[in-house]
C-alpha cells in the first residue's frame, strides 16, 4: 500500500544528483549512501561501468544538502526520491546500495513498483538483511557519542578523508545517528516480491553478514547471490570485482 502523499515538496533533482546525468547515457547506476555518508562516499567509483553510468545520488542533512533535515523514516524518503530521479529514469537503470543504501534501493523500488513506474533492470543489495528481519550493522542506536565517531572516523579514513575536523564532528554524529535510528525504525511486515531481479552481494570478512543472510532475499524476487572477497567497506574503493560484477549482472538489460 502506497503511503499518503506528505505534503513535503521534494527539492530539485540538481540537489539530489552530485552531476546532471548525461543525455547520451544508454544506462544509469543510481548508488545511494550507507549511513551517515553522503552521495561523496562514491567518489573512489568510477564514472561508468560497463554500459551504465554512475549517478551518486544526495540525501538531505549531509554535504550540500546540510542545512536540510534528514529523513526519519523510508515511506517519506521513497515518495520525494521517485519524484525528483523520475525525469532521469527514461532508459535503462539499476540501484546499488550498500547496508543502509540497499534499504534505501528497495524502499524506492517498492514505491515505484506500487505506483507503475519505469521499474529498475536491476538491484544490487550490498551486505544488507532483508527489511523484515531488521537492520544490524556496525552502528546502533545504544551506541555514545564517543562511540559513534570512532566508528564513523573509521570509515572516512577509509575514503581517504582524513580525520573529522572537532568543529564538524558534533553534526556527523548528529546525522549518523539519525540514520541509525531510522533503519532501527525499519521493519515493512514479510516480504515484498520485486519484479526487478536483484544481485545480493556479500563479503568475505564481513562478520555481520554472511551467505545464509543474504538468500532470505529468495523471497523477495528473483535473487543472485555473490560473494566477493574483502570486508565490509570494500566497496568503497569500487574493486575490479565488483565492477565487473555489476557490468555482467546487467547486461541482459543494457540497450
Amino acid at each position: 500500500m502506497i503511503p499518503p502523499a506528505t505534503g513535503r515538496r521534494p527539492p530539485p533533482a540538481g540537489r539530489w544528483l552530485l552531476r546532471e546525468p548525461s543525455h547520451e547515457s544508454g544506462a544509469r547506476l543510481f548508488c545511494l549512501p550507507f549511513a551517515g555518508t553522503g552521495a561523496a562516499s562514491f567518489r573512489g567509483w568510477p564514472g561508468r561501468i560497463g554500459p551504465l553510468e554512475v549517478c551518486p545520488v544526495q540525501l538531505p542533512g549531509r554535504e550540500n544538502r546540510i542545512r536540510e533535515d534528514g529523513y526519519r523514516d523510508f515511506d517519506t524518503f521513497a515518495a520525494d526520491a521517485s519524484r525528483a530521479l523520475a525525469p532521469y529514469l527514461d532508459r535503462p537503470y539499476a540501484l546499488f546500495g550498500h547496508c543502509m543504501g540497499a534499504l534505501l534501493c528497495y524502499a524506492l523500488a517498492v514505491r515505484i513498483q506500487e505506483e507503475g513506474g519505469r521499474l529498475p533492470d536491476r538491484l544490487y543489495l550490498s551486505s544488507c538483511l532483508v527489511p523484515s528481519r531488521g537492520f544490524f550493522g556496525m552502528f546502533h542506536p545504544s551506541m555514545s557519542d564517543e562511540r559513534l565517531g570512532r566508528e564513523l572516523g573509521r570509515v572516512v579514513r577509509r575514503l581517504g578523508g582524513g580525520e573529522i575536523l572537532p568543529d564538524l564532528l558534533p553534526l556527523a554524529i548528529r546525522v549518523l545517528r539519525g540514520d541509525v535510528d531510522m533503519c532501527y525504525g525499519y521493519r515493512p511486515p514479510g516480504p515484498y516480491p520485486l519484479k526487478s531481479p536483484i544481485s545480493a552481494i556479500g563479503w568475505r570478512d564481513d562478520p555481520d553478514v554472511g551467505p545464509r543472510d543474504l538468500r532470505e532475499w529468495d523471497a523477495y524476487g528473483q535473487v543472485t547471490h555473490h560473494t566477493l572477497d574483502g570486508d565490509a567497506l570494500a566497496y568503497l574503493t569500487a574493486p575490479t570485482a565488483l565492477t565487473e560484477l555489476i557490468a555482467e549482472d546487467f547486461a541482459p538489460a543494457a540497450p
